[in-house]
């Protein structure tokens, strides 16, 4: 609930979530909103004579006027909402999985596979975009061609056409209800998800836990689909996110320049341009050509981007650590606690203390006689308290993160390293309790001590 408090927190995501709700009830509603009928042909509506080349202002019969031919402007800027709202999350969805997938496996198997799957996505970062969709579209349409179709580019409102004079073959079928741009689109846009979960994943994968599964017995796709994929998609998501409103973007400017694209709003720009920039045209004499259509594309995209900025922190693993705390504020308090620390440190005494650790197989007893150093903040950090509530709950996985975040900045090693004496005594045949004690004395310079820790660690795995 922490994380969702903060993600509310800021105005930033407010607007943006309440942006993509608003196109999102659009989408929905478009029945509702401008209901077809006889005269609506796709997210097309006219609502006069076809031969009126002359756009129209807002009326009572088209409340945000007409564009040459009587093309209502409203009903396709409602149903062009609908439909960039299904391009854009089929764009990004699709991107996202094939992304996380290639990026995970490639970084588990690390090497020589590694290098070799990614200097696949480096190559598919240096095509263009947008030859990609020319190219796939040329290769549509040569093959309905080649199977006896007519293919051609409407450049009014229809967008591609596919004609067949007789029944057309399944495959065929099945080409005229692809989308080359939303192909191409995914096929050109899965290469950043797949570079930063591949970085998380080669960061991960020598972690203690992931290790413990391997001795374990766990297989590779088991690892990377329980343990790799949900700890390193954070970062992805906020990507798939910008990717659904620079989809809709990219839609739209390709259908602009004419290139074959089916977005509405894409098309409402290209019939109108001409009254924008013509002879005749002009920007304030025909606002209602241009103006709506823009604002739509412009907000769907800053919505989108807003809400991707705020999933950043939120599903940021170390803010989710800190009940959702953003880094920015997080550094900042540390270094406030590390400059309150180092002053109080000379008033703060070091006590001896003497604990014994019963190993529970060899039956040697080691007795740690010391005086620990001083962790760098004297203050229990909050989460010291998720990893002993993990650890109660043999949750060993959460555990382990938290108990690793803090040993690897020195926080409250004196409270660790008792921690962990402890759960080596109700949890001895545990070898991740064994690690994790090794790791926070290895942390306090007791290099003796941490290499039997590590033993018996090593012993319980094999």
């Amino acid at each position: 609930m922490r994380i969702v408090r903060y993600f509310f927190s800021r105005w930033q995501n407010w607007l943006g979530l309440l942006i993509v709700l608003m196109f999102t009830v659009v989408a929905i509603s478009a029945p509702l909103l401008s209901p077809p009928d006889k005269n609506t042909q796709g997210s097309f509506k006219k609502v006069g004579r076809s031969s009126d080349r002359t756009p129209h202002p807002p009326s009572e019969t088209s409340i945000l006027g007409t564009l040459p031919g009587q093309i209502d402007v409203y009903h396709t800027l409602v149903w062009g909402a609908r439909e960039a709202m299904q391009f854009g999350l089929s764009v990004a969805i699709g991107a996202f999985i094939f992304g996380t997938l290639f990026g995970s496996v490639a970084g588990y198997f690390g090497g020589f596979v590694n290098n070799i799957m990614m200097r696949i996505a480096d190559a598919f970062l240096t095509f263009p975009v947008v030859a990609g969709v020319v190219l796939l579209q040329q290769l549509v349409a040569v093959t309905i061609e080649s199977l006896g179709g007519i293919y051609w580019l409407n450049n009014d409102y229809f967008g591609r056409v596919i004609d067949f004079q007789f029944t057309p073959p399944p495959f065929a079928v099945f080409l005229m209800k692809v989308d080359p741009i939303l192909i191409s689109l995914i096929i050109f846009s899965w290469m950043p998800v797949a570079r930063i979960v591949n970085t998380m994943v080669l960061t991960l994968k020598n972690k203690e836990f992931i290790q413990s599964s391997r001795a374990l017995g766990a297989s590779p796709a088991w690892i990377i689909f329980r343990h790799l994929i949900p700890n390193s998609v954070g970062p992805a998501v906020v990507l798939a996110a910008r990717d659904v409103g620079s989809s809709v973007i990219l839609q739209a400017t390709i259908t602009f320049v004419g290139l074959g694209g089916a977005s509405a709003w894409g098309i409402l720009l290209s019939i109108g341009r001409n009254w924008i920039i013509g002879p005749g045209g002009g920007l304030l004499r025909y606002w209602w050509v241009f103006l709506p259509v823009t604002i739509a594309i412009v907000l769907f995209g800053v919505g989108w981007n807003l809400l991707g900025d705020g999933l950043l922190e939120v599903l940021d693993p170390a803010a989710n650590a800190y009940g959702g705390t953003s880094m920015i504020k997080r550094k900042q308090a540390k270094g406030k606690k590390e400059a309150q620390s180092a002053s109080d440190s000379k008033s703060i005494h070091h006590e001896s203390d003497s604990v014994a650790v019963q190993t529970a197989t060899q039956g040697i007893s080691v007795t740690l006689q010391n005086n620990p150093p001083v962790s760098h903040s004297q203050e229990k950090h909050p989460v010291l308290q998720v990893a002993r509530e993990a650890i109660a709950k043999k949750d060993f996985e959460h555990a382990i993160h938290a108990y690793s975040h803090l040993i690897k900045h020195r926080r409250n090693l004196n409270e660790i390293r008792q921690d962990m004496i402890e759960y080596v005594r109700e949890h001895a045949n545990e070898a991740v309790i064994w690690t994790l004690l090794g790791d926070v004395l290895t942390q306090e310079g007791k290099m003796e001590y941490a290499e039997k820790a590590y033993e018996h660690a090593r012993n319980l795995t094999q």
